[in-house]
């Protein structure tokens, strides 16, 4: 696998999760979460492009990445009544050798601890604030080790923002 397709799979997996993280707090409707990635290492690799693989897996995901790995990853999701009304975090979809665990909810707080195995390996710590029935932010660090990357150590910043009770063509996210 490539070192820019492991960087998108990673970027994929903290997203998800992120935007679930919505549901424990958040009012039905449409809903925008931004990521911006932070590498102390492993970052992406200077390029003029996506590799057509990274870019069609990051699609099928419904993320649109940055043309070039180091802008804000930005998406939409719809929260249903019944999502609102649970008002506790989804178990995050499992991405690869990636799950999350240790999720904890108090108050305004989420966390959760990300564990991956596999050719990726490594752990990383995750904290979300509900500012409001509008808003949240937060951040995600990960540390570990590829074949492919050598050793990576990144945090994501993150906030989402609702945008409407209607989610037009925006699809829910599954609960699992």
């Amino acid at each position: 696998m490539h070192k820019t397709t492991i960087i998108a799979a990673l970027a994929a997996a903290a997203v998800l999760p992120l935007t679930a993280s919505a549901y424990s707090h958040g009012k039905p409707g449409l809903w925008q979460a931004t990521v911006q990635m932070k590498f102390a290492k492993g970052g992406p690799p200077p390029m003029p492009a996506i590799p057509p693989e990274a870019l069609a897996m990051m699609k099928q995901m419904g993320r649109e990445p940055p043309p070039n790995m180091n802008g804000p990853i930005t998406n939409k999701f719809c929260l249903t009544p019944a999502q609102a009304a649970a008002d506790k975090p989804p178990t995050p979809p499992q991405r690869g050798n990636c799950q999350m665990q240790n999720l904890q909810h108090s108050g305004s707080t989420f966390s959760a601890d990300m564990i991956c195995t596999g050719e990726m390996q490594g752990t990383g710590h995750m904290t979300v604030t509900y500012d409001s029935d509008d808003h949240y932010s937060g951040s995600m660090h990960f540390a570990g080790t590829s074949g492919h990357m050598g050793e990576v150590d990144m945090t994501n910043e993150f906030s989402g923002q609702w945008l409407g009770a209607d989610c037009g063509s925006v699809q829910p996210m599954p609960m699992r």
